[in-house]
């Protein structure tokens, strides 16, 4: 039972994970409470707050700025992909028995970053500045519809599991204390992992470097021996010639063997 938990998390933990990968965001410190920024800062940098902020799941997150603004499109691409992947993911889950609990909490993540994405849009200029570029704006809009159009494959598919009707509520002091927290946690544990995945992927290379170098050495080895043996096959018998006229003195010429052994020493 407690494995069987275990993994429901874990495949849950998967899904959310592409939540992250490959979106834009801001956190205003304003509407974060004194109180709260402490635990915050536990988990993120301190300059977090206040800067547009690009995060990749594989190579961590990066402040970025108007003069980025035209490279933030090509940046999302296969953001939506992605979430199509957590759509093929669930429909093959969805006959396992535990795939109610899976969904609803999917459905309530997916509300939560549809509600939250469309924040960032609405609050732009008034936490950065009315002189915000086009193209960051329009960034925020797309990630918002890529969202969007995964609500409705979701609707479609396991819409008769949910209670679409079910108003969320999420104000930002509830995203704050209750959500917040959570998708830091969630994403700084992320991160740990890839780092150890990297850390291990390190470790096998080099041991597969070496293991390839031991078989390159023994294959060296087996080779020189190879040869050794050929070398000593084809090589002619030694004869001594002293024995060879002594058999001929005995064998043809009947010469007693006593006499020959005289001569010899």
């Amino acid at each position: 039972m407690a494995s069987k938990i275990k993994n429901t998390t874990l495949f849950l933990d998967e899904l959310v994970e592409v939540f992250f990968h490959k979106s834009i965001y801001y956190i205003p410190s304003e509407i974060i409470p004194e109180n709260a920024k402490d635990a915050v800062r536990l988990q993120i940098k301190l300059n977090y707050f206040d800067q547009y902020y690009f995060a990749d799941n594989e190579l961590g997150f990066s402040a970025f700025n108007n003069n980025d603004a035209k490279d933030l499109n090509s940046n999302l691409i296969g953001k939506r992909a992605f979430l199509e992947q957590n759509t093929f993911k669930l429909i093959k889950k969805k006959k396992k028995l535990e795939f109610l609990a899976i969904i609803e909490k999917y459905y309530e993540y997916l509300m939560l970053f549809i509600d939250f994405t469309e924040w960032l849009i609405t609050n732009i200029k008034k936490y950065n500045g009315e002189n915000v570029d086009l193209s960051i704006i329009g960034a925020f809009q797309v990630q918002h519809q890529f969202f969007i159009k995964h609500l409705k494959d979701i609707c479609n598919y396991f819409g008769e599991l949910l209670n679409l009707e079910k108003d969320f509520n999420f104000t930002v002091g509830l995203f704050v204390f209750e959500y917040l927290p959570d998708i830091l946690s969630r994403y700084s544990k992320m991160i740990e992992n890839r780092d150890e995945v990297v850390v291990q992927n390190e470790i096998n290379k080099k041991e597969l470097k070496q293991k390839k170098s031991e078989d390159t050495n023994q294959e060296i080895i087996k080779k020189q021996s190879k040869k050794l043996v050929a070398k000593k096959v084809k090589e002619k018998p030694q004869l001594d010639l002293d024995e060879i006229e002594s058999m001929i003195l005995i064998n043809v010429f009947n010469v007693d063997k006593a006499i020959i052994n005289t001569y010899h020493t």
